[in-house]
């Protein structure tokens, strides 16, 4: 792809990853996505990716609530093993 930013770049390999791993139990959903060109010059395009509601938080949410502390070998060993059953399913 010809002149494409670092940004746009990042975008296509985030939705080439929902499209292909979205229905996995351990991804979100992924719904499809909307592009709003900028209204004026003084505003900015953007795209919005519409995803599954997940109420029990990220990966990020649960070690940002250690608190400092490393999280439990269990958590970890857990969390590893169902990363690696997206890329075995």
């Amino acid at each position: 792809m010809a002149n494409i930013t670092r940004d746009e770049e990042s975008v296509c390999r985030e939705v080439s990853f929902l499209l292909k791993f979205s229905r996995h139990r351990n991804i979100a959903s992924y719904y499809g996505a909307y592009y709003h060109p900028a209204p004026n010059e003084e505003s900015s395009e953007y795209l919005e990716l519409v995803l599954e509601y997940c109420s029990g938080g990220s990966l990020y949410n649960l070690i940002d609530s250690t608190e400092g502390q490393s999280l439990k070998e269990t958590w970890i060993g857990y969390v590893c093993r169902e990363v690696l059953k997206v890329n075995l399913d």
